[in-house]
């Protein structure tokens, strides 16, 4: 039930009114009513508490807080999943009912994505490496995946992996288990554990090395983002706004291709999968930059994005600056050029990465303040915003929301177990959320369902349907869509929501 602002402050009232509180109660009773509407009070005021369920959503509601019960108190199950290590649970995710009403749900838009870390490392392997152009560059105790000789590689310590291949026939999957480490976090060094932050974004810096070659070779940069678009529509996702560098391409004569040209290929790719699956709606791109870049080169990053912007509007349609934060350039650094950007038409529309970060007593701590002060859309993680109380008030109400990436913040070292996550206070709170998988290509997390369960099991224990609903409802309110585009998606939302909820009806198991 949720109960009304009058109802708040009269609890509020009774709670503060006089010092001793057990005096003020004077039965058993009282205590009780009480105690049950704080209960309902902070329920109805969090994130999802308001939403509207029909008489099957109710149901559906039911359900799912039954299998979530089972699920985070069975005993015999020791420690849930929810408080796992995604790397150690990931077996028994895929084996929760909860995660399989979640991959049955449609979520929305993906507002969080970096094209090159996207897509299954499994497939890139199973599927590039198997092609007979691919190649493998050995430089400064580093490998790299590429078509054709690096600056930093020539080609004698490059070799076709076909050969390397054939060189261990008896042991091939051994061998393809072994380059798929250079693209995956879960099989790298810092995944002991014990790895600073510093250490593991240096092994997460290692697979964006590792695996740009590939995307540079244009019909690997096409293949792997046709597949991107399939793993995430395969989860149910109908959109996507995709953060990228916009590097160049070339093809097999050599002919390279420019950033317009780049986005002209993922346009024909975007409408071409539309046609095949109707019920998607989608790619749109944001420009996205290194945060280590001098001002020179910001310079030509915003003339680079206005050129894209005017050229495919409605397609390339925001600007954002990407890095470790701690040891990179800060928002503040940069703020009179994105305040004042060397273009005609005016600042971008940013989406800027911000608060993803432990630390305090430095600049890029207070990135979120820039960010906010920059007039972002969007904050990417958000993580540090729980430390600024008087900005988390102003985004709540400005409505910025924040794209919440619980297993990214996991694996590069922000919090262990993500029941701890800030994004707990940030429901409780109603400060706008969407989740979103940043770069789930490099930790075995296809698409965006296991970041929903986390989000469901561990962020928002208690909450239930309603706080699903308004998550894939965000994910389409504060996507860059156009009015037209989002009466479109939102026709379709609306039927496969009812589909989903129809066949979550059916499950009979959980009844009381």
């Amino acid at each position: 039930m949720y109960v009304g602002v009058r109802a708040v402050a009269s609890l509020c009232v009774v709670l503060c009114a006089t010092g001793s509180l057990g005096l003020a109660i004077s039965s058993t009773k009282t205590y009780d009513e009480i105690r049950a509407a704080i209960v309902d009070a902070e329920a109805g005021y969090g994130l999802g508490g308001k939403v509207f369920l029909n008489l099957d959503e109710l149901r559906v509601d039911r359900t799912l807080r039954a299998m979530k019960k089972y699920e985070l108190q069975s005993p015999e199950r020791g420690l849930p999943a929810a408080g796992m290590h995604f790397f150690d649970a990931k077996p028994l995710i895929e084996n929760s009912s909860i995660f399989g009403a979640l991959k049955l749900m449609p979520k929305g838009a993906i507002l969080h994505l970096h094209n090159s870390a996207a897509v299954s490392s499994s497939w890139v392997i199973k599927n590039l490496t198997y092609r007979q152009e691919a190649k493998l560059c050995h430089a400064d105790d580093r490998y790299y995946f590429t078509v054709r000789p690096l600056n930093n590689c020539p080609e004698s310590q490059t070799r076709p992996i076909a050969d390397m291949r054939k060189e261990r026939q008896k042991d091939v999957d051994a061998f393809d288990a072994w380059l798929e480490t250079l693209i995956n976090m879960k099989m790298k060094p810092s995944r002991n554990g014990h790895a600073s932050i510093d250490e593991l974004w240096a092994d997460f810096e290692s697979c964006f090395d590792a695996i740009k070659g590939f995307l540079q070779y244009k019909p690997f940069f096409e293949a792997y983002h046709r597949r991107l678009l399939h793993e995430f529509y395969q989860d149910n996702v109908y959109y996507i706004e995709l953060r990228m560098s916009f590097a160049k391409v070339y093809d097999a004569d050599g002919r390279e291709y420019g950033a317009p040209e780049v986005a002209y290929m993922l346009y024909h790719i975007s409408n071409d999968f539309r046609r095949q699956n109707p019920a998607f709606h989608g790619l749109k791109l944001i420009l996205a930059k290194h945060k280590n870049i001098s001002d020179a080169e910001l310079e030509k990053a915003l003339k680079l994005y206005e050129n894209l912007s005017v050229t495919f509007p409605g397609f390339v349609v925001g600007f954002d600056l990407v890095g470790q934060e701690d040891l990179n350039r800060s928002l503040k650094s940069f703020a009179s050029l994105l305040l004042q950007p060397p273009i005609s038409s005016g600042p971008p529309k940013y989406f800027f990465h911000a608060g993803e970060i432990v630390g305090y007593f430095s600049e890029a701590d207070e990135n979120v303040i820039d960010a906010v002060l920059l007039d972002t859309k969007r904050i990417g993680h958000g993580y540090a915003l729980m430390k600024h109380p008087i900005l988390w008030h102003t985004v709540r109400r400005k409505q910025i929301v924040l794209e919440v990436c619980p297993i990214s913040n996991q694996v590069l070292g922000l919090v262990r177990d993500l029941r701890n996550h800030p994004a707990s206070i940030f429901v409780a709170q109603n400060i706008p959320i969407t989740i979103t998988s940043d770069d789930p290509g490099f930790w075995d997390a296809v698409g965006v369902t296991f970041d929903y369960y986390y989000a469901f099991m561990a962020i928002a224990p208690q909450a239930g349907l309603g706080f699903l609903k308004q998550l894939v409802w965000n994910s389409i309110r504060f996507s860059s869509l156009t009015d037209e585009e989002r009466q479109n998606i939102t026709s379709t939302m609306e039927k496969q929501w009812a589909l989903f909820v129809s066949e979550m009806s059916k499950e009979t198991n959980w009844e009381s």
